[in-house]
């Protein structure tokens, strides 16, 4: 076997075989250049490894001698050795659907040698009117796979580095929505005699502040009810494929322990009760996920879907007769709560599992024009009151 021939396997679990060689340094610049292949056989891959290395000796291999590779061979490779670099799978995959829908429709098909900054930039001014609040996440994922066309010696300048940005659509953005605590308490108690996983599940939102995917993938174990604390140690996502898959949480900040209520223990307690009654199992000890639909999974131990919880987000708003919003809003929800229950924004930050106090401010921003009218006004009312 040849020891300059790595075997690796892609994401999508199909077997490539890589090499690279030093070919000298370009006369025109000064700067080194290797050839790098990659061939789906190890027998290919040696073949050509040992007649480049022949070129080589004779003398009969030329810098333009080097094959000319499109955007999208160049980024099947990028992305072989980025989704090797120890990103979770769910970044990768998001990458990899972005590039695919986006980015290679409009350069994937032209070789990177010949790719100008005017095309660039229309590719740009495209994406930028498809997508106004995605599109420079495009144009970032093409710089890079075009440096690593330098770093290939395929080109010596990035023409996306030239490009210039459209400037962004200043209307303004959506506010998110969220329910106030008598628009709460209607869905609450609507979700009680709807069904009582679908009463615990919206609960521990509301209450806890926690993402969908960080309550889906929650064990009992993960709760101490004497110490009154949860502890968020996974979250649910999108793989490869669309698939469902379990991995640490967001950020190193999103796993965190918080308090609960006595109120949101006791829904625990009940809903445990209820999970008990089908499986006699359960324990606190149990690695077991709170919510997994036990009405339709038993035996097996797996997650709630989120296309379950999100039906019963849709039929228990329309039985409540109060307006639908989606699961992701009853963390705002809760945010929102705390803030007139009069909480820091420091402890909100902590409890939701930001990465700064500033996150937590951009986030609710809207949230803080509210409260500071309402502050100034109270003010007011209280001066002039002689």
């Amino acid at each position: 076997m040849n020891k300059n021939i790595k075997k690796k396997v892609t994401p999508k679990g199909k077997t490539r075989y890589t090499f690279s060689i030093y070919i000298g340094r370009d006369p025109r610049t000064g700067s080194p250049k290797q050839v790098r292949r990659s061939y789906e056989s190890y027998e290919t891959a040696e073949k050509a490894f040992l007649a480049i290395q022949s070129d080589i000796a004779d003398g009969k291999y030329s810098f333009e001698k080097q094959e000319r590779l499109k955007f999208k061979d160049v980024y099947e490779q990028w992305f072989n050795i980025y989704a090797d670099s120890g990103v979770k799978e769910s970044t990768f995959a998001t990458t990899k659907r972005m590039i695919e829908d986006h980015v290679l429709p409009s350069l994937g098909n032209t070789y990177v040698d010949k790719i100008s900054i005017i095309d660039c930039q229309r590719a740009v001014n495209k994406w930028r009117k498809d997508a106004p609040r995605t599109y420079k996440k495009y144009v970032r994922y093409a710089k890079r796979v075009l440096k690593f066309a330098i770093q290939l010696g395929l080109i010596e300048n990035n023409p996306m580095e030239n490009v210039i940005l459209p400037s962004r659509d200043e209307s303004p953005k959506k506010a998110f929505d969220y329910y106030n605590r008598a628009d709460l308490k209607t869905f609450l108690n609507t979700a009680r005699k709807f069904k009582k996983e679908a009463y615990a599940f919206f609960f521990v939102l509301a209450y806890t502040g926690l993402r969908s995917g960080e309550a889906l993938t929650l064990e009992w174990s993960d709760i101490d009810f004497n110490k009154k604390t949860l502890s968020v140690k996974r979250t649910a996502s999108k793989g490869m494929q669309n698939r469902n898959i379990i991995q640490s949480p967001k950020t190193s900040h999103s796993a965190r322990t918080i308090f609960l209520d006595n109120d949101t223990l006791d829904v625990l307690t009940e809903w445990r009760k209820e999970q008990q009654k089908l499986v006699k199992v359960v324990s606190l000890k149990d690695k077991k996920f709170v919510f997994n639909g036990w009405f339709n999974n038993y035996p097996a131990n797996v997650p709630l879907s989120k296309t379950a919880v999100t039906l019963w987000n849709t039929e228990i708003a329309k039985k409540a007769h109060v307006r639908h919003i989606r699961i992701h809003d009853f963390r705002h929800t809760h945010a929102s709560l705390l803030f007139d229950a009069g909480a820091s924004m420091q402890d909100i930050k902590d409890r939701l599992g930001h990465s700064s106090v500033r996150t937590t401010e951009q986030v609710y921003t809207h949230l803080f024009k509210s409260r500071r009218q309402e502050t100034t006004a109270k003010f007011s009312e209280y001066m002039g009151d002689k």
